[in-house]
């Protein structure tokens, strides 16, 4: 069974990139992206979302040829990578967002790292606002092909 985890991350520009890559080899059965998001989504739409990357993957409908780079174009609303790194990649300033979706266990060890790690706030389970579904929505009609 799959399942999804996202957390506030307290790090720099300089930092994100030595520590997604940490996490994507410590993980490598996870799709690990680290976003800034002006607002984070709410774990739920986070998790929708990811949800619908970990689909894409399966029946081979990717928006990009990595699943990392599908995440963070769902993320960030758009299919345009460009766009998406500029303005949601880890290298952009703001609050950062880190979200993983694979086997349940392995995000539960991860869940369990990130908690005794006080640079990361593990987020809860919460309902989605008007501006999460709406993003859940936009992400999905990402995939779809006219």
């Amino acid at each position: 069974m799959d399942a999804v985890i996202s957390a506030e991350a307290d790090l720099d520009a300089s930092e994100a990139e030595k520590e997604l890559l940490r996490l994507r080899s410590s993980y490598p059965e996870l799709i690990i992206q680290v976003v800034k998001m002006k607002r984070p989504l709410g774990p739920r739409a986070v998790r929708m979302i990811a949800m619908q990357t970990l689909r894409a993957r399966k029946s081979g409908a990717l928006l990009a040829e990595r699943p990392e780079v599908d995440l963070l174009l769902r993320l960030a609303g758009t299919d345009q990578i460009t766009m998406a790194l500029k303005t949601h990649g880890y290298k952009a300033a703001g609050t950062k967002l880190l979200a993983a979706a694979g086997p349940q266990g392995a995000v539960d060890r991860l869940r369990k790292q990130l908690s005794g790690n006080g640079r990361y706030t593990v987020r809860e389970e919460d309902e989605a606002d008007e501006e999460g579904l709406a993003a859940v929505e936009t992400a999905a009609l990402l995939g779809t092909r006219v």
